[in-house]
This record gives structure tokens, sequence and C-alpha cells, in this order.
């Protein structure tokens, strides 16, 4: 099943290469905020690992400045582990501007 999704992207890593074992590797990571389950001991946003198919997904990406908005294109299969998703894509929609740069015209005002 396929679906999209908006997130804001915080960060993101890639490597494509070979293992000193002679395995061929080409991996993607988006790191996506999230709300965190609230108690007594937690609240807030955090970020989460979400796998992409390959490294060719962050290559899109990595040039913009994070984090920002964006729709994923998500697959979902059920694995050996429960059901696994999978980015496919990502098209950023929106800029997000750094709080700390934002803040500080203010503060001179």
């Amino acid at each position: 099943m396929q679906m999209k999704a908006k997130a804001t992207i915080r960060g993101a890593k890639m490597f494509k290469g070979r293992m000193d074992d002679g395995k061929e590797i080409d991996s993607g990571k988006l790191f996506v905020e999230v709300i965190l389950k609230e108690s007594d001991n937690a609240f807030g946003m955090c970020t989460e690992p979400m796998k992409c198919k390959n490294s060719s997904v962050i290559e899109t990406i990595k040039h913009l400045k994070f984090p920002f908005i964006a729709e994923l294109d998500i697959e979902m299969v059920s694995g050996s582990k429960g059901m696994e998703q999978t980015v496919l894509a990502v098209a950023p929609v929106q800029a997000i501007r750094d709080q700390a740069s934002a803040a500080a015209p203010a503060a001179k005002a």
C-alpha cells in the first residue's frame, strides 16, 4: 500500500558504497519530527528515523536548508517484524525559518 504524508524533515543521511566484506550498500534515512506520547516524564517533540528506498531519495534534498516541511511518498508492507514503512520520494513544500535568527531581529527592536 502506498500513501502520502506531510512531515517536518529535520535531517537526513545516506550511504552508497562497498563494505569491507564486499557487500554493496545503498541506503538513506530521514529524521522526521514527531510528537512524543505525553506522560509525566515525556512531552514535546522528537525525531524518528524513516528508512528510504535508497540514497537517491536523499540526493534529491541534500542541497536544501534543513529543517523543512515535505510531502512524503511512503510504501507500507508487512514483513517479518510487522509493518515496515519505506520513503519512496520527498517533495519539499515549505522552508522553516531558523527560530534563533527569526527571534534576533525582534530582540533588537
